[in-house]
């Protein structure tokens, strides 16, 4: 049996591979999603601890773990890695597509949201577009509290209720979906007269490159949080013709 981590857009591809293969597998996320469990899966929600995730896997037999969730999900890593170091079972990180990284004047890389703050501060950036999600609101507090910011978030109640709870100013809220689309970046920057922009190190299943280059084209730095390092234990996979080769050892 086959232990999935998804709730991304590679969770996804995953689950349509592993029906086409015929092969049976649990799909996990963390909150509850819709997802359609098809004729091989089985869908469960919540988190892990370490030890619950160990038994999880002694119960069900899980055999293999393919952890495609997001690559900021940094509990659920190292969960995973010590579980399944554990339990001796391979993991498979089916990776997303990131653009090469060229850092500038205008593109820059920080390690932490510490850096990314300090940044900020020393380039006197009074109005800020974030694009980090509405988990690092907090992370940012002591930026926005003296400073004009504007958070995207997902339109869902779940976001709109934490960032209340972190008292960050709801007309400052954008409701929204991330997309590719270009010109309607650039005119949410246009709109709020951004000094800067602030993403995560998403990939191109988080449109990075779009974000990228709407922040040159309004000449204005874009701010990267790099992305943490996984354990070099997983097993990784881009594509489907990793996972085949993958699945086939496993036979």
């Amino acid at each position: 049996m086959i232990l999935v981590f998804g709730g991304t857009t590679e969770g996804k591809k995953v689950a349509k591979f592993l029906e086409k293969e015929a092969l049976p597998y649990f799909y996990s996320t963390k909150t509850e999603i819709e997802f359609d469990k098809g004729e091989f899966g089985n869908y469960r929600f919540g988190a892990f601890s370490v030890a619950e995730l160990i038994a999880f896997c002694q119960e069900k037999k899980i055999d293999t773990i393919i952890h495609a969730s997001h690559p900021f999900a940094e509990i659920l890593h190292q969960t995973i890695a010590e579980a399944s170091s554990f339990l001796s079972i391979p993991v498979i990180r089916f990776e997303r597509q990131y653009p090469a990284k060229n850092s500038s004047k205008e593109v820059i890389y920080v390690k932490n949201y510490k850096e990314a703050i300090a940044y900020l501060n020393a380039e006197k950036i009074e109005k800020l577009l974030a694009l980090t999600g509405v988990q690092t609101i907090e992370k940012l507090e002591s930026y926005w509290k003296k400073n004009n910011t504007y958070f995207r978030i997902l339109p869902r109640e779940s976001s709109l209720a934490i960032a209340e709870k972190a008292g960050f100013p709801k007309e400052n809220l954008i409701l929204e979906f991330p997309s590719d689309d270009l010109n309607h970046e650039i005119e949410i920057l246009k709109k709020h007269n951004c000094q800067a922009v602030i993403t995560k190190e998403s990939g191109e299943s988080g449109f990075l490159s779009t974000k990228i280059e709407a922040a040159k084209i309004c000449k204005i730095p874009i701010v990267i949080i790099e992305r943490v390092l996984l354990s070099n234990s997983f097993l990784l996979a881009s594509n489907e013709a990793d996972l085949f080769n993958f699945m086939a050892l496993k036979k």
